[in-house]
């Protein structure tokens, strides 16, 4: 499936000139029901959201096809980066839902993460821990991950930005390097019921990365 997507948005990005960002240039509907987003930037996209207002207007969310081998050391409690609640205006498509393993993990510059655990605390705090790979020659000192939470119905219940990977200062060993498979500290989201999240549907967006050579 990977290569036949790749050989797609290869011949659309061979008709336009590249520019500085990435625009659509077709979407592509898979045996398995699932609508693919192909751009001009070598990269395509699951189209798992859509408005619940217009069920017909989609919204793609990026999920990297790219999958590496992953490996782990120690970090630091990552901080969480809280934003105001969503009006629930949009909702997982139906064929997101049925195959939400595909949305528990990202990749981008050669780092894969992906959803490993969940736990919730006596204040009712949702707790999750994800694991962390890279094979990139970058060694990276701080990650961000935007994890958008979903009820069990597919309705949007709450998106935050973690950082999901940080390292300590002028401790080359807590770096995420090359190689190597790495545990997150368990990072708390607050306000989400316990009882619309039984499912555990989510979907996962690397943001910014830092690194050092």
């Amino acid at each position: 499936m990977y290569k036949t997507l790749m050989a797609y948005a290869c011949i659309a990005l061979f008709s336009l000139s590249i520019p500085a960002y990435a625009d659509e240039v077709a979407r592509v509907t898979l045996e398995n029901g699932a609508t693919v987003k192909l751009n001009d930037d070598f990269t395509w996209e699951y189209v798992i959201l859509e408005s619940q207002a217009k069920a017909d207007t989609a919204t793609p969310v990026t999920l990297p096809a790219a999958a590496a081998a992953v490996a782990v050391t120690e970090n630091t409690t990552p901080a969480v980066t809280p934003t105001a609640p969503i009006a629930n205006t949009e909702a997982l498509t139906s064929s997101a839902i049925a195959q939400s393993a595909l949305l528990k993990s990202t990749a981008k510059s050669g780092v894969k993460v992906s959803f490993l655990d969940s736990q919730w605390d006596d204040d009712g705090r949702l707790g999750l821990t994800f694991e962390l790979s890279s094979n990139s020659s970058e060694h990276y000192v701080m990650i961000e991950l935007e994890v958008s939470l979903f009820a069990d119905s597919g309705a949007l219940i709450k998106r935050e930005t973690v950082k999901v990977w940080q390292a300590v200062f002028r401790m080359p060993d807590t770096y995420l390097r090359k190689g190597q498979t790495r545990e997150s500290r368990v990072l708390w989201i607050e306000d989400i019921d316990k009882a619309q999240w039984t499912k555990q549907l989510m979907s996962l967006k690397m943001k910014e990365m830092d690194s050092r050579m």
